[in-house]
């Protein structure tokens, strides 16, 4: 089934606003003006602001892992398919002008009730985790100090420290100091 064109413009201008100027400050009217859209269309598509949030936050999730499955895919050897994995966030950090992870942000900004919203942020966050736990299994258990589970908890750490840190300073230098920690550790 094609999606609709308007669905589309919808969710490309709430995702665009969303993410610069955040969830909260941004509302449904500026979204219906900036996709040129009526009113109904928007619920036509959509039955709340939430419910758009939650389609934006599953696109995004969407997008995300495929775009860093293709940019790991060329390494073989898990430690560099590991170590690749900052490379790809320094290289989203550029493209996105620092502007920090759009899960995080999110999770900032909506209420600990919204357990929806929040299920969503964990799910990406718990996938990027099983992502990690997984190349890390083909590792040889040589690592006296940290299991492979040990690993994989400090290599997501290190990744989403150096992000978060990384749209504070709007440098890479966390991200190059946690790929340097990161090389030490596997």
């Amino acid at each position: 089934m094609k999606k609709s064109a308007v669905r589309e413009r919808i969710l490309e201008v709430a995702s665009r606003l969303f993410y610069e100027q955040g969830y909260n400050l941004t509302g449904i009217n500026q979204i219906i003006e900036e996709a040129d859209i009526a009113r109904a269309s928007l619920y036509n598509h959509f039955e709340s602001k939430t419910h758009l949030l939650l389609v934006y936050l599953k696109e995004a999730e969407d997008i995300w892992f495929t775009e860093m499955e293709n940019f790991t895919a060329s390494f073989t050897d898990p430690k560099q398919k590991l170590l690749a994995l900052f490379d790809f966030r320094m290289e989203r950090q550029s493209k996105r002008s620092f502007g920090g992870c759009q899960f995080i942000k999110i999770s900032a900004e909506v209420s600990r009730q919204d357990s929806q919203v929040f299920d969503a942020v964990s799910h990406q966050k718990n996938r990027l985790k099983v992502f990690i736990v997984n190349i890390i299994k083909d590792l040889p258990e040589n690592n006296q100090t940290l299991t492979h589970n040990l690993l994989g908890d400090a290599l997501f750490l290190l990744l989403e420290g150096a992000a978060v840190s990384g749209s504070i300073y709007k440098n890479q230098e966390s991200m190059k100091t946690a790929k340097e920690i990161a090389d030490k550790l596997i």
